[in-house]
Order: C-alpha cells, then structure tokens, then sequence
C-alpha cells in the first residue's frame, strides 16, 4: 500500500517535495495555508501579464532550477539577459555593472577601485568558504577592501539587508553571494534569466503534474498543531486531525517550533534552537508606470536615509511590450516586524515610496502610475550571524516521522528558488530512503 505522506507549506520547497515523492509512488496531501502556490516567487497580473510578488530572477549557475524547467519542458519560457547595475550614493546614480564600471567610480579613489576589483575577484574564486563562517561580514570587508568602500559601498548594503544586526552577520553568507553572481557572468557582464511569462509558469507546471499524480492540494488550511505521540499527526484550527507515515514542514523554523511544542519528543533545548533563527520581513510596492525612469535594471540605494534597499525597473530585463508598453517597477526593503511599514495602510506605504522615487528621479510623475500592488512578507530573510552553524536544524527532527525543510537549513547560500528546488528533492530522497525498509 502507498505510504501517506504530507507536506505542510507550498511554496517552492513543498512543490517540488511533493512532485519527487509522488513520482516515487506516494500518496501526498499539500497543505497551504493561502489561496495560491509559489511563497516569495508567487504571483499576480499587472498590465495584463503575470508577475512575482517578490522579484526574482535567475542565475546561469542555478542547476537545480533550470534542470526542473527542462523536466517541466519549459525550455521554450527561458530567455538570456544582460543585467544592468546602478549605484546609488550622495544624490547620484553611478554605473556598477562590469570592471569597467568599477574603473570609473570616482567615489573611491583609484587605488580602492583596483583594490575593489581585485578582491571581489579573489572572493568569486576563494574555495573553502567554511574559513569564512566565524568571521564578520563586516569586519572582513572593512579590512580587506579598506575603510572608504567598506563606508560606500558595503555597510549600507548590509545595513539595508540585516538592519542592527548587520554586524553579525558571516562572511560566509556574502562569499556565497559574490560567488553564485561572480561566475554567471559573460565577458565580465552578469546574465540573468527570467521566464517570457514570469515565474508563474513553473508553478503551474508544478501544479499540473501534482494532479496528475493524485497529489491532494489543499488551500486555505490552517494548522494548529503538528505530534508524534503515537503516528504522525496534523491537527487543524476546527479540531479535527489526520494522520501520515511521515510529514515534512516546509515552514520558517519559529512556526515548526509553534506546531510541534506541545509534543514530548520536542525538548526545551530543540525548541530554542528553532527560535533562535531571527527574520526579517519584506515589504515590496510594485507599480507600472508610462515613464521609463532609467536605464539600469537594478539600483542598490546606498543611502542611510532610505528605508528602501533596491529598486529595478524590471522592463530593462525585459521587453515593456510584455507589459501593454508600459514600465515595470519594484521598490524593496528588508524591515523588522515593529516598522510602520507593516501596520501602515498601502496607500501610506507607496506614498512614501513614491516621494523616495522623486528623489531619485526628479522626472518622476506620480499621475503616470497606472496599476500598483504593495505586498508584505513577514519572514524574507533570516540573519545568518556567525554562530549560525550551532543554529541549523536537522531535517530530521527529534519527532518520529517528521522532517523540516527551510531556508535555514541552505547556509551559505541564500534563500532563492533553485535551493528550493534543490531542498525539495533532497528532502523527498531522505523520506524515501527512510521509508524504504517498510516498503
């Protein structure tokens, strides 16, 4: 008989988890607590065209991704871009895409621009990145790439990613950012990919292939409880439960720890181990617009008096014809839970986005926005400090029958739809494997 398996969370992890284990033969049920599939790399129309949510894009070394595209047959969705990079310090955007960009950053005097160069190069290459865990983000850059682009370029990036804990965070974590970017690169220019119909697609192959496997996906399911007393067991907000040969929670670690801690397997010691990981939230304003504001894809704000870390104007990656002509933008921050921007009315959040673009961008004309979104997303990011390695989680649980697979668990790397993929594949191997005996 099929093993009964659930998986709790869709998002790209849970997908892809119940995609392998019901190739495999099982039988799985998907519990999602929202209306729709995909978390951060989820969904909407704007100008009559699909869109994420949270933008994403990806590299030409994610293999896991574009591996699962191919076994989708999505090939045919997949275009090449050239990124374009702008910086954007002291009242001025500069160029900050290829080395010959990097030359002409005047902000820097021309020693730290070699100096700059020359580090990022070594990083892009740098093996053993596990020397890097105990070591400060930080302090590592301030030292090897000197004071004055340390005090441009990198603390107010690491600012606007981790806020006060920006000090904390492992130089691992930046190695395996600069390394992943460094070497999808062609001719010294970074390539991106991105779907013709936004990462929509994926998801809705994914969700195509569940059916056709027998994969019960259930939406707006709300879990109060997840325990191993005796089997594995879900029970929901209406008091009813249902037992699996095992599950696998694909959620933030802190919300494991809210569903398994009434069960006795689940000590005080793996519960504070759970808790410890900190995120950080996201809020994004999406807009169109019949404005083209620039040229750049990608603009990092390294200014200490914005609230915002990045804005793109998406339709320089691709063709605004996609988008009824019009122009696609992003504006995004990484804030703490307690900031305005989460109790603050969409409206009041844009607002101020949209003044912060007027700064940036004195042409900026409000009147010739035409659709606007403002998502929230209330775990983006988590802080990956030094000691992070003391805080990952097993995917095995101390719960009989019960596994956690999250972003948590990818150190170095960071959250990003290819690691997804890859967890969820990884975690569906080691449930079969277990299972196997009892096959």
């Amino acid at each position: 008989m099929p093993k009964r398996i659930a998986v709790i969370g869709g998002g790209f992890t849970g997908l892809v988890a119940a995609y392998e284990l019901g190739k495999r033969g099982c039988q799985v049920a998907l519990f999602e607590r929202g209306d729709y599939l995909g978390g951060l790399a989820s969904g909407f129309a704007i100008e009559d065209h699909p869109l994420e949510k949270a933008y994403h894009h990806l590299f030409t070394t994610d293999s896991a991704m574009l591996a699962l595209v191919h076994e989708l047959g999505l090939d045919f969705e997949l275009i090449m871009c050239a990124d374009s990079k702008a910086l954007y310090h002291a009242g001025r955007l500069y160029p900050f895409t290829t080395p010959f960009d990097l030359l002409h950053f005047t902000p820097l005097s021309f020693f730290n621009r070699l100096r700059f160069g020359f580090v990022t190069l070594y990083l892009t290459h740098a093996p053993n990145w596990q020397r890097f865990i105990p070591i400060p983000a930080a302090a590592w850059l301030k030292k090897w790439y000197g004071a004055q682009a340390y005090a441009i370029v990198w603390e107010p990036l690491l600012k606007g990613k981790f806020h006060n804990h920006y000090t904390d965070v492992s130089m691992a974590w930046l190695w395996a950012r600069i390394n992943s970017r460094g070497n999808s690169k062609d001719q010294g220019r970074e390539r991106v990919i991105y779907f013709r119909h936004g990462f929509a697609v994926v998801v809705k192959a994914l969700t195509r292939k569940l059916k056709e496997l027998g994969v019960d996906i259930k939406y707006q399911t709300q879990i109060t409880a997840v325990t191993s007393s005796t089997v594995p067991t879900i029970t929901f907000t209406d008091g009813t439960s249902e037992s699996f040969d095992r599950i696998i929670c694909t959620t933030p670690s802190h919300v494991f720890a809210r569903l398994i801690e009434t069960d006795a397997h689940a000590s005080e010691e793996y519960l504070a181990q759970l808790n410890s990981i900190n995120y950080l939230g996201a809020v994004l304003i999406i807009f169109s617009s019949s404005q083209s504001l620039s040229k750049y894809f990608w603009h990092n704000l390294n200014d200490p008096a914005s609230p915002f870390l990045v804005f793109l104007q998406h339709t320089n990656l691709v063709d605004p014809a996609w988008y009824n002509g019009k122009h696609i933008y992003y504006l995004g921050a990484y804030l703490s839970h307690e900031h305005a921007f989460f109790r603050n009315s969409d409206q009041e959040v844009a607002s101020e986005g949209f003044d912060y673009i007027k700064k940036l961008f004195p042409s900026f004309k409000k009147e010739a926005v035409r659709q606007m979104q403002v998502f929230r997303f209330p775990n983006a990011q988590h802080i990956v400090d030094t000691d992070y390695t003391k805080k990952i989680p097993d995917y095995k649980t101390p719960l009989p029958g019960i596994y956690l697979a999250n972003f948590s668990q990818i150190f170095p790397e960071d959250r990003g739809t290819n690691f997804a993929v890859r967890e969820g594949i990884k975690i569906a191997k080691l449930v079969c494997a277990d299972l196997r005996p009892l096959l």
